[in-house]
């Protein structure tokens, strides 16, 4: 990709006009700017250009705080203003009826001084005399007396954005402009939090769209029904054939359901002792299901057909005592045959082999472009983390066959509060293994602290909302590439549909955003109210 070049705004030939701002003093990299209000309006998140004016030596900072000014006479003034003016001592007068007073304020300038303001940036960038792409600072810092300017959006996104042909627009810079990513920059581990109802599933159904409108397949794992609404794909019943990109709602317990061999034996087990099966039990459950399933294997390559197994089967041989044996082998079969009861209370898994459902098969309707949508809402948090890790499993396999026949239609995964059904081990797998099977995931969750650290460390990208609590961001900050400071500038005072994007997609340079709020796309949950309108 060929780099970008943005003149300095002493080398542009239109060059703006420098803001009325003076460096009071510098110290590390935290620059102190005084100025009045009245004449401009600085914001949080703004980046500003200082330019020496001897050398044309630049430094990029990015105002993170605000406060008032103080000089030595301004608590006596502030005084004097809460008494009022002096009065004269005029008898005379007095008797009239009127009364005479000393004004305060000299020649009216002292009264504005007080309105004077600090604005706190920190040096994020170095720019050279002869202008250029943005370099790492170096420590210099420019004299007092330097040029300031606004940083315009266009040399921001030069610097901090790339574009190799995949823009997915988020919304608006805070000056106004449209804000693109580059698609690829997404790619691989991605957090987006934030307090309830900051807005952060609303962000994640922008990115979701943005996905979809560029062909990209993707997978939500919906625990809320909150992306059941968006715009559903149309699918030709009799050719398959996509009409129109969209989302497909799979419902599990309901029209997806999955055969217990396609389920997978380490998933079926994992969700057996999460309902209590004793080790013993399970040690002799799996030794069977491991030879059945070779058995199966073993018929399918000879071109015979396998006779189906589900749990009704499974639950069968249970009551037979074909798992097991000796003078354990009722306690053992019994233990093996409630749990079983207990999974198919869940509905997750087929009754039949024309009930099961493939994923594969749905996954191909989405693969030029499109989201499964799989509404978990009705399974119980054990039931959940079994079901995830299959379909974890089953998504692999898909990547594997992208892998074999360099096709790379990976998926993008989006976990809505992950934290509640996918195990820490699976969550490891995830921001480690999967990246080289070209997976991308989302974490979207508003449990801060439900964060697992590898995850915020192993994050390519950050997504911050609105974070109002101090511990809230020490935690999250741990995944940042940049400093506390900041973070608790920035995600402590955002405001609604506003977010802080760092990582990847910003070359490492924090940048607020106004999220779409994609108008005329129906993006709410189903929240339900006994106070309704009309009741």
């Amino acid at each position: 990709m060929k780099a970008k070049l943005y003149k300095s705004p002493k080398s542009n030939g239109g060059k703006p006009e420098p803001l009325n701002l003076q460096v009071y003093r510098i110290e590390g990299d935290l620059v102190e700017l005084l100025f009045y209000p009245r004449q401009i309006d600085l914001r949080v998140g703004e980046t500003l250009t200082l330019q020496e004016r001897d050398t044309g030596r630049s430094v990029i900072a990015q105002v993170i705080a605000f406060r008032s000014a103080s000089y030595p006479s301004l608590v006596q003034e502030q005084m004097d203003n809460l008494l009022g003016p002096e009065p004269l001592d005029a008898p005379l007068l007095e008797a009239i009826g009127f009364r005479m007073f000393v004004e305060n304020g000299g020649n009216g300038r002292s009264l504005e001084l007080g309105n004077i303001k600090v604005a706190l940036a920190k040096i994020r960038k170095t720019v050279p005399a002869e202008g250029g792409r943005w370099e790492g600072w170096d420590g210099w810092i420019p004299a007092r007396d330097a040029d300031i300017f606004r940083t315009r959006d266009e040399e921001v996104f030069a610097n901090a954005t790339r574009d190799l042909g995949y823009p997915v627009n988020l919304g608006w810079t805070l000056g106004g402009h449209s804000f693109q990513v580059e698609g690829q920059d997404l790619e691989k581990v991605n957090v987006i939090t934030g307090v309830k109802g900051s807005g952060k599933s609303h962000l994640a159904k922008v990115i979701l769209l943005q996905l979809i409108e560029l062909g990209a397949p993707c997978l939500v794992f919906d625990i809320n029904r909150e992306y059941i609404h968006l715009p559903k794909a149309e699918i030709d019943t009799r050719t398959g054939e996509v009409l129109q990109r969209g989302i497909v709602h799979l419902e599990a317990g309901g029209n997806f359901r999955l055969g217990v061999r396609q389920f997978g034996l380490a998933p079926l087990m994992t969700m057996l002792q999460r309902y209590g099966l004793p080790e013993v039990s399970a040690l002799h459950l799996e030794n069977r299901l491991a030879r059945l399933w070779e058995e199966a294997e073993a018929m399918e390559r000879e071109g015979r057909s396998v006779p189906y197994m589900g749990l009704e089967q499974l639950i069968q041989m249970a009551e037979e005592h074909e798992f097991g044996g000796g003078s354990s082998a009722t306690v053992i079969n019994h233990a093996i045959r409630s749990r079983l009861d207990a999974l198919k209370n869940t509905h997750i898994f087929a009754r039949s082999a024309s009930e099961a459902a493939s994923l594969g098969k749905a996954y191909r309707q989405v693969r030029g472009g499109g989201a499964l949508v799989i509404d978990m809402s009705s399974l119980s948090n054990l039931a959940r983390e079994g079901f995830v890790q299959a379909i974890i499993e089953l998504v692999k396999d898909l990547c594997v066959w992208e892998i074999e026949h360099d096709t790379h239609r990976f998926p993008f995964i989006f976990f809505e509060e992950a934290h509640l059904y996918v195990s820490r081990h699976s969550i490891d797998y995830i921001v480690t293994r999967a990246r080289h099977l070209g997976i991308t995931s989302f974490f979207v969750t508003n449990m801060i602290h439900g964060l697992d650290e590898a995850v915020l460390r192993q994050a390519d990208n950050l997504f911050l909302l609105r974070i109002p609590f101090e511990d809230d961001v020490r935690h999250v900050s741990r995944g940042a590439a940049t400093d506390y400071e900041t973070m608790a500038a920035f995600v402590r005072r955002l405001r609604q549909r506003h977010a802080l994007a760092i990582g990847n997609v910003t070359a490492q340079y924090p940048l607020i955003f106004s999220v779409d709020p994609l108008e005329g796309v129906n993006t709410a949950g189903e929240t339900r109210y006994f106070f309704r309108n009309g009741f």
